[in-house]
């Protein structure tokens, strides 16, 4: 699948996965928490997709798909905070 390349995503990301304008680590580790509704500490994409149904101009596969830098299927919290930082810049 092709990665998204564009630095729009990454704001557009941000503001879709958090409720405020704070991107202080105890913020960005509840909201991971949130989305990690197993708690194993990776959000797979069937937790991402119940929690961000297909709204606005990207669909959410496509955001899962870039925010997991590794592609082994799963956003970790070290790949969930890289997103948060490039986001907040």
């Amino acid at each position: 699948m092709h990665r998204i390349r564009i630095g729009a995503t990454a704001a557009l990301l941000g503001s879709l996965l958090t409720t405020n304008n704070s991107y202080a680590d105890s913020t960005s580790v509840n909201d991971f928490a949130q989305l990690d509704s197993n708690a194993d500490g990776k959000i797979a994409w069937h937790e991402y997709a119940a929690r961000r149904p297909v709204s606005g101009r990207i669909h959410p596969r496509r955001i899962f798909d870039n925010v997991d830098k590794n592609l082994d299927g799963f956003i970790d919290r070290q790949e969930y905070l890289a997103m948060k930082s490039r986001a907040s810049h």
